[in-house]
């Protein structure tokens, strides 16, 4: 046999195995630094009362259970056992230990989870020399489980606030809010400085993004589309809490106002009203928002104002990475967007 007949063949004995090597590996790292495995695999809350975790085809990728878990992000998932939290890779294998009071899922290559230490001190004042002011210590863990300590403090776990939520959109970076000479009233000047909301009609004009304010002149307090110079909310409301806009994480950022009967109601960009009669409205959310009805039940709608997930949820609750934690019968557990229940058809109350 001629070399390169011998080269030819022993490469192709040899493929096989260099596939099935290298693809473990690859599947092996694929959660560290991105997004995959986000929601592939999700708690699900088992008649015990212990989370587990299912996949696409609605089994169990592992056997663990745990007392609480969040959902996976970047290939890892924050668990807790002990009453202590730890992190778990798509094998459910231990990547830190629980010993946490509290943990964050992973958001760009880093997760934040904290050590909590409770006061013991009987009131302001407290001359035992045993007791203490109580500490709280904040670390970051990295997706091989490598552990430093970040120092201050971090959001609550179940917050989902985005980074972008306190950024300037380059809309509104191009307008510009100016006070009139007489100190007395406000107004909106363009690129190319005109004036294109002039003085003399609002005296406060703040919660700004994109082109609209909420805005306040005599008769109270409304929201302005700055562009155009036109109210998509009259200004007749009593206070600036009764007017917000919802998450720049949602597709579409709406309105919600709150009228004089002391419900809400959703409107569009134009003012148009999508749905009304609503108690309360979460401003957060991925591309359904969260909102209560009269009997102080939560379900969520989408950008047109139609009820996806009908009101039967405990409290408000708010969708991130497709998934929401919800109650309801004195259990909590999760959802998806399609508004699927994952959990045991019975659960302990």
């Amino acid at each position: 046999m001629r070399p390169s007949h011998a080269l030819r063949l022993l490469a192709w004995l040899f493929l096989p195995i260099s596939m099935a090597v290298f693809g473990h590996a690859a599947e092996g790292t694929a959660g560290i630094g991105h997004a995959v495995g986000a929601t592939s695999f999700i708690p699900y809350l088992h008649a015990d009362g212990r989370f587990g975790f299912v996949g696409p085809d609605g089994q169990a990728p592992f056997a663990k259970t745990f007392e609480d878990a969040q959902p996976f992000s970047e290939g890892r998932a924050a668990v807790q056992l002990g009453g202590k939290w730890g992190y778990i890779d798509l094998q459910g294998r231990w990547i830190v230990r629980p010993r946490f009071t509290e943990a964050t899922p992973f958001r760009d290559g880093e997760a934040r989870a904290a050590i909590v230490k409770p006061s013991t001190r009987s009131g302001f004042v407290d001359l035992n020399p045993f007791h203490s002011a109580g500490s709280r210590k904040c670390y970051l863990i990295s997706p091989d489980g490598h552990t430093r300590s970040c120092g201050g403090d971090y959001p609550d776990r179940h917050d989902v606030a985005s980074r972008r939520i306190r950024e300037t959109s380059s809309d509104s970076r191009e307008l510009r809010v100016v006070r009139a000479p007489d100190r007395k009233s406000v107004g909106v000047l363009g690129t190319d400085g005109r004036q294109i909301v002039p003085f003399g009609i609002y005296d406060d004009l703040r919660y700004q993004y994109d082109n609209f304010f909420v805005v306040h002149r005599v008769g109270g307090w409304g929201i302005l589309d700055a562009a155009r110079n036109v109210e998509v909310v009259t200004a007749d409301r009593p206070s600036f809490e009764y007017l917000k806009y919802t998450s720049p994480d949602l597709p579409l950022r709406l309105l919600v106002v709150r009228r004089d009967d002391d419900t809400c109601c959703i409107l569009d960009h134009a003012g148009l009203e999508l749905h009304c009669g609503l108690s309360e409205v979460s401003p957060w959310g991925e591309t359904l928002i969260a909102a209560s009805n009269g009997q102080k039940r939560w379900g969520a709608l989408d950008m047109h104002g139609q009820l996806i997930i009908p009101f039967r949820y405990e409290g408000e609750f708010r969708f991130r990475d497709g998934l929401a934690r919800v109650r309801s019968a004195g259990s909590e557990f999760y959802i998806d967007a399609q508004g699927r229940e994952y959990r045991a058809s019975s659960t302990p109350d």
